[in-house]
């Protein structure tokens, strides 16, 4: 996974919901594809806590999604990610995106755990050091 769409990384509560922020991006091309990623790469963050961010996640399915009107380019959103039940393999995250203004997007997403993408690799090739170390992950979950 590349986390450039993410600023922050606020919480995560394993096996039940992550949290994370951004703002609206100034992109010369749809805004509702990069609030979906935004969701799966929050869901990945809960995902990934169940393996301790050793094993790999892709995004394998979009369910449903819904979006209002997007706001502003640069607006400041919160994105949260839910699971009810997540499987060692995986499972559905509910996403959904909010600002100010009320609740901007919302997705169910299916999110795998996949092991090693690269199965010669030592370390997952999605939870890398550098973004690890960059948003203090490890210091943010929690298990309740």
């Amino acid at each position: 996974m590349r986390w450039l769409l993410l600023d922050q990384v606020v919480a995560v509560h394993r096996g039940k919901k992550a949290v994370t922020l951004s703002r609206v991006p100034q992109a010369p091309y749809s805004r509702e594809v990069l609030f979906i990623e935004m969701m799966a790469q929050t869901g990945g963050l809960l995902v990934g806590a169940e393996s301790d961010y050793n094993n790999d996640v892709i995004f394998a399915k979009i369910e449903t999604a819904t979006f209002t009107e997007p706001p502003a380019p640069g607006t400041a959103l919160t994105i949260e990610a839910s699971a009810d039940g997540l499987a060692p393999e995986g499972g559905w995250i509910e996403g959904q995106i909010t600002s100010s203004g009320g609740v901007v997007a919302k997705a169910k997403l299916l999110l795998m755990s996949v092991g090693r993408l690269i199965p010669e690799s030592q370390r997952s090739i999605a939870f890398h050091d550098n973004f690890m170390n960059h948003f203090k992950v490890r210091e943010k979950v929690t298990v309740s």
